[in-house]
């Protein structure tokens, strides 16, 4: 299977010789062997829907952030989702878990729907990990719908391994007083692309995601964050914390849109990128577009090295300078991970995170 397609296009284009308009998925997949994911037993209160293919055309629209033409491969290669529905006023205190154990010279494709219906909440956890050897291409897409007074926390972790290609889109639309928040910690395989596209449609909807990143080697990372305001009173949050090392490569491109009509709407977005190395390529264009007067809407980005003032601190306190860029690399993947409600996981990222520093 040969797939060559843009992907995570930004919606407000920019100057073409900044190359930062779209990535590319550029990738010819001759693995034979396809893997399947396997889902944590469901507690009460949650089931899948038999015929997730209808189920979807009753869905209203979400937006993919990777764009039309990644929806059609998709289309094309005649991926069915799964469908898991979250029944009325069900509060799920157990995360459900979405297990993708990726094998050497494998390829998976899935796309996941998720609906917590009116007045219920569930935490869901997606776990992308192979060895760190393997070579393989990771392709999910998941659409998450939350309507009136219901919460969906998704959790995604990838630690694929260094050869592997791993492409996670994520679509999200909520209802009246409905809240959406997104976790991503992204710090394995050879390209990463991930995107998410909001549609805060009803009022007092909401929207938060939070990302950490450590890219490092030869890593490219491409991220894409979109954040359509449409209801009034809306609220989103986006922020993005990472550091770059060695060779590695970073895109991120982030939009918050106040369409005509979203009176009241207030958006914020944030990245710290920490550089290591002066090799590193770092692009970051974050960006408000605006149609409506009565909004509030901040953006932002600190890039750049460890300032002379905090080495001299920490070299003061007997911490070599690369143990300071480990501390801090540290900090900015904990400071996201902390949001994971599962011990075991964050010590597994820790213990992740320290080891591929030294490598």
């Amino acid at each position: 299977m040969k797939i060559n397609t843009k992907v995570n296009t930004i919606p407000s284009l920019t100057w073409n010789w900044l190359r930062m308009n779209n990535g590319v998925l550029d990738i010819d997949c001759n693995y034979k062997e396809k893997l399947n994911y396997s889902v944590s037993k469901l507690p009460k209160g949650i089931y899948f829907e038999k015929d997730a293919e209808k189920f979807l055309m009753t869905m209203p629209p979400a937006e993919s952030a990777m764009g039309k033409d990644f929806s059609q491969l998709l289309f094309d290669n005649r991926i069915i989702p799964s469908a898991m529905v979250i029944d009325f006023a069900e509060k799920i205190e157990k995360p459900v878990y979405y297990d993708f154990d990726c094998k050497d010279k494998t390829y998976s494709i899935s796309s996941h729907i998720i609906e917590a219906r009116k007045d219920s909440s569930v935490t869901v956890i997606m776990n992308f990990t192979s060895d760190k050897a393997s070579e393989g291409l990771q392709i999910v897409q998941t659409k998450l719908y939350a309507r009136k007074n219901a919460k969906i926390h998704l959790i995604t972790i990838q630690t694929l391994g260094k050869n592997y290609v791993h492409v996670n889109d994520i679509s999200t639309y909520c209802e009246e007083n409905a809240n959406i928040e997104v976790t991503q910690i992204e710090l394995g395989s050879k390209k990463a692309f991930t995107g998410v596209d909001s549609i805060l449609r009803e009022y007092q909807s909401s929207f938060k995601s939070d990302t950490a990143y450590f890219t490092r080697k030869d890593q490219e990372l491409d991220m894409n964050y979109i954040v359509n305001h449409i209801g009034r009173k809306t609220e989103c949050e986006m922020m993005v914390y990472g550091t770059l090392k060695d060779n590695a490569k970073k895109t991120y491109r982030g939009t918050i849109d106040f369409k005509n009509g979203c009176q009241g709407a207030n958006g914020n977005e944030q990245e710290e990128t920490l550089l290591l190395n002066p090799q590193v390529v770092n692009k970051s264009i974050p960006v408000i577009l605006c149609d409506e007067e009565d909004v509030a809407g901040e953006h932002g980005s600190t890039i750049g090295k460890l300032s002379n003032d905090v080495l001299f601190y920490m070299n003061s306190h007997g911490i070599s300078q690369d143990e300071a860029e480990k501390i801090m690399t540290l900090s900015k993947i904990n400071r996201v991970s902390s949001l994971i409600p599962d011990e075991k996981i964050k010590t597994k990222i820790q213990e992740y995170v320290e080891e591929a520093f030294n490598e």
